[in-house]
């Protein structure tokens, strides 16, 4: 069994409690859940919507492929959903990565980089939770690892133009043909970005490189495979949705979210400051062997500086977009892991290489060790909001602290990449432990119990099912329809006048909304995972009043 195989194996394994048994969370999976449901019922195939609202935030490519599994299976599974539309693209992605740098890196090597990716911080959550930006990512992956095997085949590319026919030739006219198909998909999967990350990267690159017959990669070829496949997108768009939608993908959800956002505004330096947690706990050691490998020049690679030119390039390109959150930089994560494990095996005996792998091992060995005190070491406040977990704290760190102790017997033995594979093969370990405790984890993450329960209530009460100045409210209603109600929104005028319903509001607005504070004085709610809760508002009716609002 091949190497890449057998680690794939290992990280499924150790991600299937958690994909089995984790609940949809309310703000994205069960919004996306209804609009499929919506274009299943409705008959929609290009154009989607979300509670009648056009939502062209996001292509089709994702949607169509959870539409298939519904079809196929009759109903929504988290696994099938988070296995096929999530870990798969990761794994592919890995895949593709790993075979790119195979021929720079050895087992022991090539092992350490394929699990410090599938173990850094974002790559591992956007391989569960269910979002397009996996396939988007894996599909940037490919036109960059396409564009460089064009770039590397300089003998193809010769040939090609001088209508030979060898085996160089073909696979740079079908490199040339790939490319702007995988750029495509990418844009199928996500948008804007999935353009303008591979496109601006080869362009940097070929200007870095002193390279500046661009035509040669982006030609004719590529912009009119792109502009026909993207026309009979946008023409399907516009026979299904009209004018009004695709001004809506093509301007508000590109145009207006780059410049001035609407949505995750944030400030220039965000990803400059989230890198080191997002590309965690990967983030400083990648950057050392990046600036080193800089330093001592060897960055002459084509992969390399590549990789590494790819991974700054989205970096400063996503820096400049007006809509940010942590996840967007997800494409740029195989770059910077890679980048800086084709340089390890000039650097595997560094010692502030040695040492930044040694201090993680220490820091995975005090978590574990800090967890059998925690109620001493942690505030009670935080301690009592913690999941309640199936063992204690330290059972389920175990992993840890025996992968940090053997990490360090390996770098005391010169295995720097071993060390490396240790860690993050304790993290899955860890991971795969405490999936066992998601029935707890849930109740601060999910809403579905709570949703069930407020719904029977509403049902025997006969009353309605309120939310106040909450976003997410409505993805709820996948839940509520399995008991054949739905959810309205109240206003503030209403809310303070309030005399039936069940209604949903967000805990944090207690803090600074008086209305609202006003109106539950004295009341209790129940709260349910992030941050959701409700208040019940309904009095039992009467047969005769219920026939008198009736009439």
């Amino acid at each position: 069994m091949k190497r890449r195989t057998v680690i794939f194996l290992f990280i499924f394994a150790m991600l299937l409690p958690l994909m089995i048994l984790r609940e949809y969370t309310p703000a994205n999976e069960l919004r996306y859940l209804n609009i499929v449901d919506d274009a299943l019922s409705n008959g929609n195939f290009i154009t989607f919507y979300d509670h009648g609202q056009p939502y062209a935030d996001k292509p089709p490519l994702y949607f169509w492929f959870a539409m298939i599994l519904k079809k196929v299976f009759g109903f929504h599974s988290m696994f099938l959903l988070s296995c096929l539309l999530s870990l798969l693209p990761a794994f592919v992605t890995g895949w593709i990565m790993d075979r790119w740098t195979e021929e720079k890196l050895d087992g022991e090597e090539s092992t350490a980089a394929l699990l410090m990716l599938h173990s850094s911080v974002m790559f591992l959550a956007a391989s569960i939770v269910l979002r397009m930006d996996m396939l988007m990512c894996m599909f940037i992956v490919l036109a960059m690892y396409t564009f460089g095997k064009m770039y590397a085949n300089k003998k193809g590319a010769r040939e090609a133009k001088a209508g030979e026919m060898t085996h160089e030739a073909a696979l740079f006219k079908r490199d040339r043909i790939l490319l702007p198909i995988y750029v495509f998909f990418a844009i199928f999967s996500k948008g804007a970005v999935g353009f303008l990350a591979p496109v601006i990267c080869i362009l940097v690159f070929l200007v870095a490189d002193k390279d500046l017959r661009i035509g040669k990669y982006l030609g004719w070829r590529f912009w009119l495979i792109l502009i026909v496949l993207c026309g009979l997108w946008w023409t399907g768009v516009y026979l299904e949705g009209g004018k009004g939608y695709l001004n809506n993908l093509l301007f508000h959800q590109t145009v207006d979210r780059g410049v001035n956002s609407f949505h995750h505004k944030a400030p220039f330096w965000y990803y400059l400051a989230g890198y080191w947690w997002i590309v965690a706990v990967w983030s400083l050691l990648c950057i050392v062997l990046i600036i080193k490998g800089w330093r001592n020049r060897f960055l002459g690679g084509i992969r390399i500086k590549l990789m590494i030119t790819t991974a700054l390039t989205i970096l400063v390109m996503l820096s400049l977009v007006s809509s940010k959150i942590a996840i967007y930089l997800l494409p740029a994560i195989p770059f910077f892991i890679y980048g800086g494990a084709l340089l390890l095996p000039y650097f595997k005996d560094d010692r502030l290489v040695k040492g930044i792998v040694a201090a993680i091992a220490w820091i995975f060995i005090a978590i574990g060790i800090a967890s059998i005190f925690k109620r001493f070491i942690i505030p009670e406040k935080i301690a009592g909001a913690l999941p309640g977990l199936w063992a204690p704290y330290w059972v389920i760190l175990i992993p840890m602290v025996l992968g940090g102790l053997l990490a360090l017997k390996a770098l005391k033995d010169k295995h720097t990449p071993l060390a490396i594979s240790i860690i993050s093969a304790s993290i899955f370990v860890t991971i795969f432990l405490g999936s066992f405790s998601m029935n707890q984890i849930n109740r601060m993450t999910g809403v579905k119990d709570g949703c069930l329960e407020a719904a029977r209530t509403a049902r025997e009460k006969d009353s309605p099912l309120l939310y106040y100045d909450f976003s997410a409210a409505p993805n709820m209603d996948y839940y509520f329809k399995q008991e054949g109600l739905s959810i309205k929104e109240i206003d503030k005028e209403s809310l303070s006048g309030i005399q039936d319903g069940i209604l949903f509001f967000k805990e944090r607005r207690l803090k600074r909304d008086s209305t609202l504070r006003s109106v539950l004085e004295g009341k209790p709610y129940v709260r349910l995972g992030d941050n959701v809760c409700y208040a019940d508002f309904s009095a039992k009716k009467d047969n005769a009043e219920v026939n008198k609002e009736e009439q």
